[in-house]
């Protein structure tokens, strides 16, 4: 058998690459995934004699998302696009569309730490120590958001809390309680959360 050309070589795998790809999906769809154009993907599907999408008619199916997702904006607020996409099976088309433009003033941020929640009255030592972050995340969360230094600071050397006034004691002891019990509610939430994707 003769050895095959090297423009059939390329062929062959040209057709193993785009036998894999789902074509019942739209023609942008498709070209988000493969990082080509909509027209692209258009030639592709015609050289190829690929099936249509299931839904041609992509205003049609974004009308209909855009109504459900203003239908169901009370549900949708406060997820992440992560969050949303999981748990109502939104592909990853969708996040380069304009339902995540119209949907991302309502979702939530995605973040490693919960820096909504710290109260940074008390120092970076103790909120470090309480959040379980390396100390010198929170001083450059500070300095990034403009956050006024804390309420109590370190003695300089000896790393105990300066008091200025009466009361001020009992004030930072209750603070630190506070801080503890929600940081205690925000680990266990987060656990639960995990368990459950793990579960999904």
């Amino acid at each position: 058998m003769a050895p095959l050309s090297a423009r059939q070589l390329q062929r062959n795998a040209f057709l193993a690459r785009w036998s894999k790809v789902d074509w019942s999906k739209q023609n942008c769809e498709l070209a988000v995934e493969m990082g080509l154009t909509g027209e692209r993907i258009r030639q592709i599907r015609q050289q190829l004699g690929a099936p249509q999408p299931t839904h041609p008619n992509i205003k049609r199916v974004t009308r209909q998302a855009f109504q459900w997702a203003k239908d169901n904006l009370d549900k949708l607020k406060g997820l992440t696009w992560a969050e949303l996409q999981r748990k109502y099976g939104f592909g990853d088309y969708w996040q380069s569309s304009p339902l995540h433009s119209f949907l991302k003033p309502f979702l939530r941020e995605k973040s490693k730490h919960p820096w909504a929640q710290i109260d940074f009255r008390l120092p970076n030592r103790d909120l470090a120590l309480i959040w379980r972050l390396p100390p010198n995340l929170v001083s450059k969360q500070r300095l990034k958001k403009q956050i006024p230094p804390p309420t109590w600071r370190c003695k300089p050397g000896s790393g105990a809390i300066e008091f200025s006034g009466r009361g001020q004691l009992q004030a930072y002891q209750r603070t630190v309680k506070a801080e503890e019990r929600k940081a205690v509610r925000y680990f266990a939430q987060a656990a639960e959360r995990k368990a459950g994707g793990r579960a999904a």
